[in-house]
């Protein structure tokens, strides 16, 4: 008789364990929706904060880039100050020693890095400057 009654409930039992099976996969969805509506939820956050940062880097940069206050700037920083002239615009090649030595006084190891630089760039071989 216990054979029979095993049996018999054995569609009982199938569905049973589908209903188990399914309340576990309810259920787990139902968490991983909760997770990811929180996730989403930061992260709107955290575009809201950003559109707000840009409004205000917006409001600096037009502030900073004010052309009246750069002008008031420049007056007051830039005195004496006049556009370079083409004298002062030389060739590497047209440097000689005794403008090398003047501005190493000034600092030792400019000429160092000046002729390095020139090199580097390809604008003056190894052999000339008085190396």
């Amino acid at each position: 008789m216990t054979l029979g009654v095993v049996v018999m409930n054995k569609p009982l039992l199938v569905s049973l364990f589908v209903l188990i099976i399914s309340g576990v996969i309810v259920s787990r969805a139902k968490y991983e929706v909760v997770f990811l509506r929180k996730k989403s939820q930061a992260l709107q956050k955290d575009i809201e904060k950003c559109a707000d940062d840009l409004v205000v880097y917006m409001a600096e940069w037009s502030y900073l880039n004010d052309p009246k206050r750069l002008k008031k700037l420049c007056e007051n920083h830039l005195k004496g100050m006049r556009p370079m002239e083409n004298k002062q615009i030389i060739s590497p090649e047209e440097l000689t020693n005794s403008q090398f030595e003047e501005i190493e006084e000034r600092d030792p190891t400019t000429k160092r890095r000046a002729f390095q630089s020139f090199i580097d760039s390809g604008l003056l071989s190894k052999s000339a400057g008085g190396r």
